[in-house]
């Protein structure tokens, strides 16, 4: 902790200038369940239904192959708009893929938040030098979580829930 007058907090001598990533950034759409990793999927467009639609058609059950889920497996994703677009819930109820019940402003809830957070951890011992470098940094490391975590995030969504219920909405530890 540091503390400074309010004269000081955005004195340049008192910050640290960072770059992330070589000032790059790329959107990714990813997956996961407790037995590891999915796909992680690369978006160059301004993401929209129709966008999100073919990235699952084309990704989705091929994730779930990879994680050896079988038939019996509930996909969880946000309530963003451009996941509850038409498109994409045409889609999924015509493949039957089953969705998890999801409050509409929950990010306390969603173990996705946490695993972008540990991403951006470990991606910052990496020095990518441009954006091409930068994907395949992203996609090595991205591989490179392990059981331990994804198991832990998602073991955890009990909790975040009883968690939720007990702070009647409000901010909770997650």
């Amino acid at each position: 902790m540091v503390w400074r007058t309010p004269k000081e907090e955005l004195d340049p001598k008192c910050t640290v200038p960072t770059v992330k990533y070589g000032g790059g950034n790329e959107k990714c759409w990813g997956s996961f369940s407790s037995s590891g990793v999915g796909n992680l999927v690369f978006i160059d467009e301004n993401m929209t239904g129709e966008i999100y639609r073919d990235i699952l058609q084309k990704k989705l059950f091929e994730s779930v192959k990879k994680l050896n889920l079988g038939s019996k497996w509930v996909m969880q994703h946000d309530n963003d708009p451009k996941h509850r677009a038409h498109i994409v819930t045409n889609w999924l109820n015509e493949k039957g893929v089953e969705r998890l019940k999801w409050p509409p402003y929950s990010p306390d809830l969603n173990p996705i938040e946490h695993m972008w957070d540990e991403l951006k951890r470990r991606m910052k011992k990496e020095k990518p030098k441009n954006a091409t470098e930068l994907k395949h940094t992203l996609s090595r490391v991205w591989q490179g979580i392990g059981t331990d975590v994804t198991k832990k995030l998602v073991d955890s969504v009990p909790n975040r829930l009883n968690e939720v219920i007990r702070m009647n909405g409000y901010p909770t530890r997650y």
